[in-house]
């Protein structure tokens, strides 16, 4: 696979695509390490997977027009919605095994638009699976 600039992204929400105000995504994945260590001749430790937290953390660009950014996100956070979140890495072509979309659905737990004086208005959302499916890759 070749190396990327990230230029053309998708990212959804609500099913309103937020692309042109997203400037930086992150998908973190990890699980709980639950120590299940006996008593061993070496001492040394075991450790199972726990609980698993999947989140996706959006850098948005602060837009308040009707279909943007806090139109969209706010009446999420405030109702304490769940919402259908979508990203892939290229937004101009369609699903693949090269271009996988992360899917899911996900809940909002904080909402915290800001600007600093002279700054492009920006802040981060984070959306957190909300059900046992999580988030996933889809290549078709």
């Amino acid at each position: 696979m070749p190396k990327r600039i990230a230029l053309t992204d998708h990212v959804q929400c609500d099913l309103v695509d937020l692309s042109d105000f997203a400037r930086q995504v992150q998908v973190a994945f990890s699980d709980a390490q639950v120590d299940v260590s006996g008593f061993n001749p070496a001492g040394t430790n075991e450790y199972l997977p726990g609980a698993r937290t999947q989140s996706v953390t959006v850098d948005f660009y602060g837009s308040y027009g009707a279909g943007e950014v806090h139109a969209t996100l706010y009446p999420l956070y405030k109702g304490r919605l769940t919402t259908a979140f979508k990203w892939r890495p290229d937004g101009a072509n369609p699903v693949s095994a090269t271009n996988p979309e992360l899917r899911g659905n996900a809940k909002l737990y904080d909402y915290g638009p800001g600007a600093q004086r002279g700054s492009e208005d920006s802040y981060q959302v984070t959306f957190m699976a909300a059900d046992a499916a999580g988030f996933d890759f889809f290549t078709t």
